[in-house]
């Protein structure tokens, strides 16, 4: 046992112990109503209660509760979520659910895919939350649903929705240079509503790398210890309504992200920026011509452009990288029973890819590739009695590399109508993006997809006051997609054995909404070696309770020992444990003003993500919201 394994294993026993002292009490700052309903696990409506896959949902008052900026640090406090950034707000992220790559996890706006065919992952380093009103986060396989990408599970983003018209304006500022506006302007009338959201944020906290890291070399002569800075504009557009026996929707999402980055292969004297614009947008037209039959015609675009850009003329930093998603989907929805629906759907995704780093004159000319893909898929899923069950199926044909075939079954069984029991098995893949395929030095074209199954067990308990989920986990990934040293360049050449529990509780006591999860990780590669930036044991613990006007909220989270590559000379090294708290209040003047104040990285750790990369310190920002 290597010492960071051994380390982990002296821990685990306290981190169990730790999580049985505060289970009867555990809870996330929000309870979760079991009849909220939620479209992600299926792909159509149910209620939360219902669902079996693991499913988590963030609503638009746990994000005013939690005052969390960025999307990122908001879903790293969920169990099985994590992520890792190189720098501060708007610098490049990681997000791993359930201990897969960013690249095998999905993520979608109103039902729009973000990852792109360029790298095969979202950009969420520099999204925040003032344009989001709800976050649907399910964990596990979900290929036979999604297709491509949803090894680890789904994340779903909802953007502003006109809850009661009104108009709403914010304003936050803070350590490390940080200041922000927001606004949101929504109407409702009969049969719809519109909804139009739009804020900025600047900050300039720190200096990105940690230049006593860097060990100047002939290749990496050191890194500009100036600070970096960062400013973010975001806006969404929302509306919905009816036309004759047509329901409409419709929606806009635009984030705007500029962010200074450190680079050691520049020197100590150049600058860097990236800029990145992300677009998502989408229509449906859904109608129901017969009594349980529901018709729906979608149409989605994405976008997500980005340059960068250095002092230095001749820097391999100055690039262009743009990708483009457009997709169109034709779905059916059948009640076959009360209780049990019938799904199937045909889609059609065409995913675009540009890059001046494709080259391979190195002339920085654009290079562009395209793939399309052809998708059927179908399912069935309800109840019968005690007995709950999930079943999908699908097929995805890549005009790049062939087709695929992904599958889910889930049965649950309720032993009383608080607990339940259930089961679920699945297989899934990732197709290989245009940096696997044609990065000089790197691509392969001859790459084929990676393919993975997954099984899971779970228990769960549930009442209007408290619940508790307990799941173990297991994902088996074949033709892991990495570098070949002996062929020089990527290849389908390793396996990923990926094991782990969740333990996650909820309750209200006494006015207290309170949070305890454990999540334990073990995610290794075909040689044993653990995968890089994965936490094998996570606690994380929340307390929030209304005081009057005041609203208090503590979060706590401890991460164990992880691996990563050495900033200097790219062998493996281990990051530190390290423990963060934070606490949020705010303070209602009256119906419509509301203060508030919150301290990040309350006891001031030190502490990394990315080694060599610098993260916050304790910070103190204050701000008001008025809805009027």
């Amino acid at each position: 046992m290597d010492c960071l394994q051994a380390s982990s294993a002296a821990r685990a026993p306290a981190a169990l112990a730790l999580f049985v002292a505060v289970a009867s009490v555990a809870a996330q700052p929000r309870i979760q109503a079991l009849d909220e309903v939620i479209v992600s696990a299926t792909r159509s409506e149910q209620r939360l209660a219902d669902a079996l896959p693991s499913t988590t949902v963030i609503t638009r008052a746990d994000i005013e509760r939690s005052q969390t900026v960025g999307l990122v640090e908001l879903l790293g406090n969920q169990a099985g979520v994590e992520f890792a950034r190189a720098g501060g707000p708007g610098a490049q992220a990681s997000l791993f659910l359930r201990g897969t790559n960013s690249s095998q996890t999905l993520v979608l706006i109103d039902g729009v895919r973000l990852n792109t065919a360029l790298g095969g992952a979202a950009a969420l380093g520099g999204v925040t939350l003032d344009a989001i009103e709800r976050i649907e986060i399910v964990r596990g396989n979900l290929s036979s649903l999604y297709g491509s990408e949803a090894v680890g599970g789904v994340v779903q983003i909802f953007t502003r929705a006109a809850q009661r018209s009104g108009v709403e304006v914010g304003a936050e500022a803070g350590s490390g240079s940080t200041w922000s506006g927001n606004a949101a302007l929504a109407r409702r009338f009969d049969g719809g509503s519109i909804t139009a959201a739009a804020a900025t944020r600047r900050s300039a906290p720190f200096s990105v790398i940690d230049t006593a890291q860097v060990i100047p070399g002939p290749f990496a002569p050191g890194a500009n210890p100036d600070t970096d800075g960062n400013r973010n504009w975001n806006a969404t557009l929302n509306g919905r309504g009816r036309l004759g026996v047509v329901d409409l929707a419709a929606s806009v999402w635009v984030n705007r992200n500029q962010t200074d980055f450190d680079s050691t292969a520049d020197g100590p004297t150049a600058t860097h920026r990236e800029t990145s614009t992300q677009r998502a947008m989408q229509a449906t037209a859904t109608v129901s011509p017969l009594e349980g039959l529901r018709l729906q015609l979608a149409l989605a675009r994405s976008d997500d452009d980005s340059r960068n850009a250095s002092s230095e003329p001749f820097s391999f930093n100055n690039s262009r990288f743009d990708a483009d998603n457009r997709s169109a989907a034709l779905s059916a929805q059948w009640r076959l029973a009360k209780g049990i629906e019938a799904t199937a759907a045909y889609e059609q995704l065409r995913q675009g890819g540009a890059s001046t780093a494709y080259d391979p004159a190195f002339g920085g000319q654009l290079t562009e590739f395209s793939r399309r893909v052809n998708s059927l898929r179908a399912g069935l899923s309800g109840a019968a009695g005690r007995h709950r069950f999930q079943g999908n199926v699908r097929r995805d044909d890549y005009s790049d590399f062939g087709g695929a075939i992904t599958g889910l079954a889930a049965y649950g069984f309720d032993l009383d109508p608080r607990w339940r029991l259930s089961a679920q098995w699945s297989n899934a893949f990732r197709a290989p993006s245009f940096n696997d395929l044609y990065f000089p030095f790197f691509g392969n074209a001859a790459l084929q997809p990676e393919k993975s199954s997954s099984g899971e067990l779970a228990l769960r308990y549930g009442d209007e006051q408290r619940s508790l989920r307990l799941a173990a986990f297991r994902t088996r990934v074949r033709g892991l997609i990495l570098y070949d040293p002996a062929a020089r360049r990527a290849a389908n050449v390793a396996r990923a054995e990926i094991d782990g529990a969740e333990l996650i509780g909820t309750a209200l006591l006494g006015g207290w909404r309170l949070q305890a999860d454990v999540g334990v990780t073990h995610a290794v590669d075909s040689g044993g070696q653990r995968l890089p930036r994965r936490v094998p044991y996570a606690l994380h613990f929340a307390a929030s309770r209304p005081f009057g006007p005041l609203e208090a909220l503590f979060e706590i989270a401890w991460n164990d020992k992880r691996y990563d590559s050495d900033i200097n000379t790219f062998a493996r090294t281990t990051l530190d444990a390290y423990t963060l708290a934070r606490f949020a209040a705010s303070w209602r003047l009256s119906d419509a003003v509301r203060l508030t104040l919150r301290l990040e990285n309350l006891f001031d750790a030190e502490y990394e993500l990315v080694d060599g990369y610098r993260t916050a310190g304790r910070g103190v920002f204050a701000g008001v919201q008025a809805r009027l």
